[in-house]
């Protein structure tokens, strides 16, 4: 009953998500209460899709990782990829056992990878959303998860990701018209500067970037600057 309760619990939790910055905030919190260090909800790419930038939906892996991966093809014969891809099943992973069989060169460098950034162990969990379309969710860190852990993971993965699609639909209908001046500010603190520093960058007043930062933030459907970055960095508004 105990079990019962929780997953009823989970499930309403995931019904009750009404932006991405939610699913976010959700993610990050369960990863910390894991003992884990990063999370990703992904697309699983088509054979013309070599980058995980492009896959990504939701995650807080470091931006300096991604584009690292992304600039060493490491996707490319990705040996996790291609068994997303044969397979629904999830599984546990280890970093140097899953590319044991990978090329010397890509081997040591995708093992470096995930050492130095804490994600040398962690499970993949596959999924799909009603139309059919194919994702994933991971969580990695320092260990391996129990079967117990692996099936309630894998429940809140298939929630999580029939949640972010609802989304992600219901986003792809809403027309977006910004500014340059509002492109320029959000794409200047997602690089992490504040107002007075955008101020000087752009030769505008702080108030007019505050203003313009907030017509960015309404658009998106977001209350904050943070929810305002992570929504366009998702939908490719900008890039960093």
């Amino acid at each position: 009953m105990k079990l019962e309760a929780e997953f009823n619990r989970i499930e309403e939790v995931a019904a009750g998500f009404n932006t991405h910055y939610e699913v976010f905030k959700y993610m990050k919190g369960l990863t910390h209460d894991l003992g884990m260090n990063a999370f990703l909800l992904m697309t699983l790419p088509t054979v013309d899709i070599v980058e995980i930038g492009v896959t990504k939906i939701i995650t807080n892996w470091p931006a300096e990782m991604v584009d690292f991966y992304d600039a060493h093809n490491l996707m490319i014969d990705s040996p996790v990829i291609r068994r997303m891809l044969r397979s629904t099943s999830p599984f546990n992973y280890d970093v140097e056992t899953i590319n044991t069989n990978r090329g010397e060169g890509k081997k040591s460098t995708v093992i470096e990878l995930f050492n130095r950034y804490g994600m040398e162990k962690g499970a993949y969990f596959p999924v799909h959303d009603a139309a059919g379309g194919r994702g994933a969710m991971s969580i990695s860190g320092s260990r391996n998860f129990s079967m117990i852990e692996m099936a309630k993971l894998l429940f809140i993965a298939t929630l999580i990701y029939d949640r972010l699609s609802q989304l992600t639909l219901n986003e792809k209908h809403r027309p977006f018209e910004f500014t340059p001046s509002e492109l320029d500010c959000l794409r200047l603190t997602a690089g992490g500067k504040k107002s007075s520093e955008i101020a000087k960058l752009l030769d505008l007043s702080e108030n007019a970037v505050n203003n313009h930062i907030g017509g960015a933030i309404k658009k998106l459907g977001c209350t904050t600057r943070t929810q305002a970055v992570v929504s366009a960095l998702r939908l490719n508004v900008i890039r960093v």
